[in-house]
């Protein structure tokens, strides 16, 4: 057996026989992607073991390619006026796995490819549950448990197993609201991506090497790096806007879209504040990005206020999160194991109303 053909054995458990050749056969901007979703699975134990159980639940109807939606890429591309969409068919979108809540566009010979992270609905489902009001009086607990889950999971350290060991039980208002806005939101982080590309924002000068998946500490030699643009500060402002003035939303789409990255960015600012303590940068890191405050302040003051939105409720969880920030700094300094260990945290203790009774790896799932 050749050296290729053992190296295409670790693909077999989460990919086809066809995804395999393409993956090891790039043809296209497609398979540039598949391949990169596919080497970001197998390069990382915690993935491969969660993606390996995916596939063996699906069975014989299992693609890697197809376990990734791109629902929201297409929903925003099809909201744009028409010349905009044919730019668009220069590019391709997907989600890949990823430890950077931005999107990211990659550089490849085949084109641009835009992505964001898959990461993103776990990661503000339970951050919505942290900042949002609700007919149901949540505790606090709850929802500072809420909050370490939503940092865990982009810190790669929250097993990904949330479809068979949800971490809590809900009241029904409540999973319905921390789940209303998510579509919402992927549509910003989508648009944002599709507005660097046709306000044309993506140039050779700008292009920059990072690693897709980054280790939860400051020593990240061994993780493959990628060619990603990287705009200027000032374009990066300028994509938030037009992700919301540039496709055609009604008024009530456009309020949805802006509560949604709002949101968005709440639950990054936080993140970015924990990760910065618990794997801080490497001086030669570049910053993608303006703060996620500096980006929260620009919309709240540069979008038009949709017809009802209140907007004193988004200035004070802005606010908020100023607490929240200063709780996490201590609970950082006097707990990091508990945002280091990889493995699960849950939003109450066992047999709780906010917990149910407690699941048994390998037993219950």
């Amino acid at each position: 057996m050749d050296e290729s053909e053992i190296q295409k054995m670790f693909f077999h458990p989460v990919c086809t026989r066809d995804e395999i050749e393409r993956i090891f056969n790039v043809q296209n901007a497609k398979d540039y992607l598949l391949k990169l979703r596919a080497e970001t699975i197998v390069d990382n134990t915690r993935l491969f073991r969660v993606y390996r159980r995916k596939a063996l639940a699906s069975g014989d109807s299992w693609t890697l390619e197809k376990s990734f939606n791109d629902a929201h890429w297409q929903s925003v591309i099809g909201k744009l006026p028409e010349d905009q969409r044919a730019q668009c068919k220069n590019v391709t979108f997907g989600d890949i796995l990823s430890t950077d809540p931005n999107g990211m566009i990659f550089e490849t010979e085949y084109g641009p490819v835009a992505t964001i992270c898959n990461s993103m609905e776990f990661f503000t489902k339970f951050a919505n549950l942290a900042f949002l009001g609700f007919k149901t009086e949540v505790p606090y607990h709850v929802r500072i448990n809420a909050l370490k889950i939503s940092i865990r999971v982009m810190l790669k350290t929250e097993a990904m197993d949330f479809s068979v060991d949800p971490r809590g039980v809900l009241p029904a208002d409540v999973a319905n609201e921390i789940a209303r806005p998510i579509p919402w939101l992927k549509k910003f982080i989508a648009g944002h991506e599709i507005a660097h590309y046709i306000l044309g924002h993506l140039t050779n000068e700008n292009v920059i090497e990072q690693p897709v998946l980054c280790a939860t500490s400051i020593d990240d030699d061994n993780y493959k790096p990628s060619k990603v643009f990287n705009p200027s500060q000032k374009n990066e402002f300028e994509a938030d806007l037009q992700s919301i003035l540039m496709p055609k939303y009604n008024d009530i789409e456009r309020g949805e879209v802006l509560t949604g990255a709002l949101l968005w960015l709440a639950a990054l600012d936080v993140f970015e504040h924990v990760s910065d303590m618990v794997c801080p940068k490497a001086p030669h890191r570049y910053q993608t990005h303006p703060s996620p405050s500096e980006r929260y302040e620009n919309l709240l003051t540069s979008i038009p206020a949709p017809q009802g939105m209140p907007m004193d409720d988004w200035r004070q969880l802005s606010e908020n999160i100023k607490y929240l920030k200063e709780y996490l700094t201590e609970d950082v300094g006097f707990n990091i194991e508990n945002y280091e260990f990889y493995g699960s945290i849950y939003l109450d203790k066992p047999n709780s109303a906010w917990r149910g009774r407690e699941l048994i790896d390998r037993v219950d799932y």
